[in-house]
């Protein structure tokens, strides 16, 4: 009986294989009794924004930045969700635990968080004579 399904699994998933071939590709294959049930590393695609980013350093939610065609054409693609998550296309801009971090290194040094400046978001600044911006994504600013 086992034989027989892993059988049929391989003639259901090698069709399958050829069709997804830039999608991720399945983890794992588990048989549950005599049907194969296969789990994937994909997550469901999340809903993307369909309209810009404001540009006036305003906090927009449900939106989009396109880096390579806005602001000075420089940093990092972005989408910010209806809830006001701010989610990068580069997945290294994503880690929670380092956002954290430099958000609480910049509040000890007494930096003040003044949230998007020239659609860069998590951005910081030192306010003084010369005032200093920097944001999680690198942007850096004097003024």
């Amino acid at each position: 009986m086992k034989i027989a399904v892993i059988i049929a699994a391989s003639l259901v998933v090698a069709p399958l294989a050829s069709v997804m071939a830039d999608s991720p590709k399945p983890t794992t294959s588990i048989t549950a009794g005599s049907s194969v049930v296969l789990a994937s590393t994909a997550a469901p695609l999340p809903k993307l924004p369909t309209k810009a980013c404001k540009d006036d350093d305003s906090s927009s939610v449900n939106c989009y930045w396109d880096a390579a065609k806005r602001g000075n054409g420089k940093g990092y693609s972005y989408y910010v969700t209806a809830k006001g998550q701010v989610v990068y296309l580069n997945p290294k801009l994503n880690d929670e635990a380092a956002r954290t971090k430099f958000a609480r290194a910049k509040k000890a040094a007494g930096w003040e968080n003044w949230g998007e400046v020239f659609g860069h978001r998590l951005c910081w600044a030192k306010v003084g004579d010369t005032s200093y911006i920097q944001c999680f994504d690198g942007f850096r600013e004097t003024s």
